[in-house]
This record gives C-alpha cells, sequence and structure tokens, in this order.
C-alpha cells in the first residue's frame, strides 16, 4: 500500500503556509517558467506569451473556484452566495480548465489599455482588440508544459487527501493506507512530514491521479523530439486525460458519505469528460503550421531522417 503522507502547516511568523497552496503556486511557477523558456527558444514574443498566460491562469483559478461551487456544493451557495468570491477556498480541475478555455477567448478579442492616471499610476481599461489575436501556438506552449506543471498540482492534492475514494483492500497496490495508525506504523520525518499505514485502505484520486500525470508528463516531453502540427498539444493532451479521469471518478466516495454530487449516476466532472472529448474531436487541426514542439532550437526538438 502506499503510505498516508501527514505534512502539516508551515508557520512563517503569523502566517500559515499550507502544503495544497504551497503546491499549487509551484506548479504555476514552473508552468509558466518553462512555457517561457519553451516560447523564448521558439522565438515566440514572451511578452505575448506572458499576457496571455497570465490571462489564462487568472481566469482558470476564478473558474475552478466558481464552477466548482455551483456543481459539487449548489446548497452552501444559495445558503452563503458570497463564497463565490473566496476563490482560494476550493478548486475544482475541470471548472479551471473551463476558465482557463474563457480566459484564452477574452485575451484573444480583448485587451488592457490605458485609461488614466491617478497618482502617476497607469489605470488600465478593457477594450475590444482592433482584429482578434491568433492563440493556437499560444495555447501549444502552454498545454506543452502544463503536464509536468500538474504533477505539482496534483501532488498538492495527494497530500491534502481531499479526494478520498471507495475502500480497498489491504494488499492493493495503488490503496492508500487511510485510517489509524499505532506508533509502529508511523514514520517521522522532517519538518513534522508523517507517512502513516493506517488500518482502513482506501483509493485517494489525488494520488491515482498524481501517478497518471507523471506519465502524461514524460509523454509529452517525449513528443516535443517530433514535428507537431499546430493545435495538436491542445487537442491531444485532454483527450488523454479525460478518459483516466473519466474512469477514475467511478472510484469516488458516494454522497452518502460525503462524496462529489453525482447527476443522473455521474459527477460533474465525468459529464465535462464527455462534453470535451466531443469537441476536442470535432476540432479541426491546422496542419499549415507546425507546432511549438517542432521549431528549431525547441526544447530536445531534433530534426528527423527520412
Amino acid at each position: 500500500m502506499i503510505p498516508f503522507v501527514h505534512i502539516p502547516d508551515f508557520h512563517v511568523g503569523p502566517l500559515a503556509l499550507h502544503p495544497f497552496g504551497v503546491l499549487v503556486a509551484l506548479a504555476v511557477l514552473v508552468g509558466t517558467s518553462l512555457a517561457s523558456y519553451r516560447a523564448r527558444r521558439l522565438g515566440i514574443d514572451a511578452a505575448e506569451l506572458s499576457s496571455f498566460a497570465t490571462t489564462v491562469v487568472v481566469c482558470g483559478f476564478v473558474g475552478g473556484h466558481v464552477i466548482d461551487e455551483v456543481l459539487y456544493h449548489p446548497g452552501e451557495v444559495l445558503a452563503h452566495p458570497l463564497h463565490l468570491f473566496a476563490i482560494w477556498d476550493g478548486q475544482g480541475s475541470f471548472g479551471g480548465f473551463i476558465g482557463a478555455l474563457l480566459g484564452a477567448f477574452v485575451w484573444k478579442h480583448f485587451e488592457l489599455v490605458p485609461w488614466s492616471r491617478v497618482l502617476a499610476v497607469d489605470v488600465p481599461r478593457i477594450a475590444k482588440r482592433t482584429a482578434p489575436r491568433p492563440i493556437l501556438r499560444l495555447a501549444d506552449v502552454l498545454l506543452s508544459a502544463f503536464p509536468i506543471a500538474w504533477i505539482f498540482g496534483r501532488m498538492g492534492c495527494a497530500v491534502a487527501h481531499d479526494h478520498p475514494g471507495i475502500r480497498a483492500s489491504a494488499d492493493s497496490l495503488f490503496a492508500v493506507a487511510y485510517g489509524a495508525a499505532d506508533a509502529s506504523h508511523v514514520v517521522h520525518g522532517p519538518l513534522g512530514i508523517e507517512l502513516r499505514w493506517g488500518d482502513a485502505p482506501r483509493y485517494d484520486l489525488g494520488t491515482l491521479e498524481l501517478l497518471f500525470t507523471v506519465l502524461l508528463a514524460a509523454a509529452v516531453a517525449l513528443s516535443w523530439r517530433r514535428l507537431r502540427p499546430a493545435g495538436w498539444y491542445v487537442r491531444m493532451v485532454p483527450l488523454v486525460y479525460a478518459p483516466v479521469r473519466f474512469a477514475l471518478d467511478f472510484l469516488r466516495v458516494g454522497v452518502a458519505e460525503g462524496g462529489d454530487a453525482r447527476y443522473v449516476g455521474l459527477t460533474p466532472a465525468q459529464w465535462s469528460c464527455c462534453v470535451l472529448v466531443l469537441v476536442l474531436l470535432a476540432m479541426p487541426i491546422d496542419r499549415g503550421e507546425s507546432s511549438p514542439g517542432s521549431a528549431p532550437g525547441g526544447f530536445a526538438s531534433r530534426p528527423r531522417r527520412a
């Protein structure tokens, strides 16, 4: 079995740093840094990518919280609607994906322009672009780096244990050792970190997705070596992820045990997987423009031999 990992909050003076938040911040840092590095090597304007990535990330976090609250906790939203603005309190992956997608289209059609100056500071306003900006190559750069960054995000879920699954047998290779553990089944590490082997094993969706994400990230990194049409990463990364996520959600605990809401027997994430696959299968691939993975000087890129 996989041990139950407990990591306490870290304190810097009066400030408490939660392991989940630290790892999510690290995921954003790794993802944007890797995407910026690849963009520089591929001749993509760094300022344009930074603007695009910032809009996508911000909208992703907003969508991740708002959509998660509306679909998974509708009763709480009705009782406390202002909680929708507490972006830091709860995130959902598919809500984040939807928010990021909306952010990409907002950036495509709108921009920030100077409006006025207040105390020598430019105050921007949102204006419609004179012509829509192309986003496929920018999105490809982000998606080609995203799985590596996603490792840290799913690591945060794995140590937070906020996606518990159904009970599993003690000899299951991928079960996490939930439950009570006596002193002989606890390993104490630095900074208060503990590895526990409890008596109530169950599947942990954060841990299972972390293991899958490591494989996906390795496959994406290897794919950088070959010529890819523009939009290839935008299409293929979600197409690989969606069926796995759809299957894993059947391992989640039921509603009676505090698990995710179901709609006609499926979780919101499973319905999102179905819609995502249909949309991506209908998405045309532009073969007239190469993707970031194929440009000269790209990370680990090399010419193909005849």
